[in-house]
C-alpha cells in the first residue's frame, strides 16, 4: 500500500508491504527496511528496525497523527493517494460553526496563546500543551472568534479534555 506522509510541510511517499502478521517492508524515499511492529498498549507500539528498538505512543488529532517517543513528538499527516486527491486545495474542506479544540493526549498546558473574544485565523496557535516532554502547539482549524477557554497555563489535562472553543 502506498501512502503520502506530510511532515513539516514536506511530502514523502511511503510504500508499506505486510510480510507477516507483525513484519513490514517499508520503502521511504530511496531507503528500504524491514520493521517488526507490535501493539503493546491501547495507543502504544514497539518497533524494531535494523536491530534498534523504539517505543512509540500514537494519538490522533483530527487528520493529524502525533507520534511520541522518548526523544520527542512529531505531528504528521498520512493519507493514501485516493484520499489525497480528495484533500487537494480545490477540494479543501472548510470548517464552519463551533469548533472544540481538545487535548490529543494527557499533558500539561504550557501556554494559552489567545483570550476570550480574540479573532483568530485558520492555523493560528491557540494553546500549547506539553506531552511526553515535547511541546505541541494546537491550532485553530478555522478563522473565527475565541468563545471559551477552559484551561490555564500549568493545568494538567487528560486526553479528550476540552481546551478552547472557536466560533
Amino acid at each position: 500500500m502506498r501512502y503520502v506522509a506530510t511532515l513539516d510541510d514536506a511530502e514523502h511517499e511511503i510504500d508499506l508491504e505486510e510480510i507477516s502478521a507483525d513484519t513490514f517492508a517499508i520503502k521511504f524515499g530511496d531507503h528500504r527496511f524491514d520493521a517488526d511492529l507490535r501493539k503493546v498498549g491501547a495507543a502504544s507500539f514497539s518497533i524494531i528496525i535494523n536491530g534498534r528498538s523504539f517505543d512509540l505512543d500514537v494519538a490522533r488529532d483530527g487528520d493529524t497523527t502525533i507520534v511520541a517517543s522518548r526523544t520527542g513528538s512529531t505531528r504528521l499527516t498520512i493519507i493514501d493517494p485516493a484520499r489525497r486527491r480528495s484533500h487537494t486545495s480545490a477540494h479543501k474542506r472548510e470548517v464552519h460553526g463551533r469548533v472544540e479544540i481538545k487535548a490529543a493526549m494527557p499533558g500539561r498546558v504550557v501556554a494559552v496563546l489567545v483570550a476570550v473574544g480574540d479573532e483568530v485565523r485558520a492555523d493560528q496557535g491557540v494553546v500549547t500543551v506539553e506531552a511526553m516532554k515535547m511541546e505541541n502547539e494546537l491550532k485553530s482549524p478555522k478563522a473565527g472568534k475565541v468563545a471559551e477557554i477552559k484551561v490555564v497555563a500549568g493545568q494538567t489535562v487528560e486526553k479528550g479534555e476540552l481546551l478552547v472553543v472557536i466560533e
